[in-house]
């Protein structure tokens, strides 16, 4: 019986911790591309990092957190550029990192991704005003967030050619369009 947990996994900000930190989000990366999360273990994670298997305990809780810690970085990468740039500049990042996208939204991390998109979706839409303040935002929300998430998904599906433009014309008019186009609406 292993004993209890009496420290917190820590992030801190020296070089060799971010090289550790690095090392075992690539090595799981590699191993979730080729089997699903629920079969690798956290030792074949630390073998194919190079590191020892205390030195992920001192990062990261266990593999939903180092999972759930890739997730967040990359969704945050992905809709603040939704933010500040356009659809097309979301398909084109995601183009650029399709390896590292396709597996976290077609292998074993899709969960994660689809509760991250919503979580941070979720701040984004608390965080200021709304362009159609009449569109409820626990509708808005799952909506927006699902939608992202369902059309990445499917375009991971797709050849590696599928042209990252398309995406963004199909993300425009399936939610873009739907809910950020400013509507005279009142609902009674």
């Amino acid at each position: 019986m292993a004993r209890p947990r009496t420290t917190t996994p820590r992030k801190p900000d020296d070089a060799r911790a971010h090289r550790s930190i690095e090392a075992l989000r690539s090595a799981f990366l590699s191993l979730i591309e080729r089997r699903p999360f629920d079969a690798v273990t956290i030792r074949e994670i630390t073998d194919a990092a190079g590191l020892s298997y205390p030195t992920f305990f001192r990062r990261f809780a266990g593999k939903d957190e180092l999972l759930a810690d890739i997730a967040t970085a990359e969704v945050h990468k992905l809709l603040a550029l939704g933010q500040t740039g356009s659809s097309l500049a979301m398909c084109e990042h995601v183009a650029a990192h399709r390896r590292l996208w396709r597996t976290l939204l077609t292998g074993g991390a899709a969960d994660a991704m689809r509760a991250e998109f919503m979580a941070i979706s979720r701040c984004i839409a608390d965080a200021g005003p709304r362009i159609n303040p009449w569109i409820p935002v626990d509708l808005a929300v799952p909506f927006v967030a699902g939608g992202l998430f369902e059309i990445l998904a499917w375009w991971m599906r797709q050849p590696d050619d599928y042209p990252a433009a398309n995406v963004a014309i199909l993300l425009d008019a399936l939610v873009i369009d739907v809910t950020a186009r400013p509507r005279p609406i009142t609902l009674t």
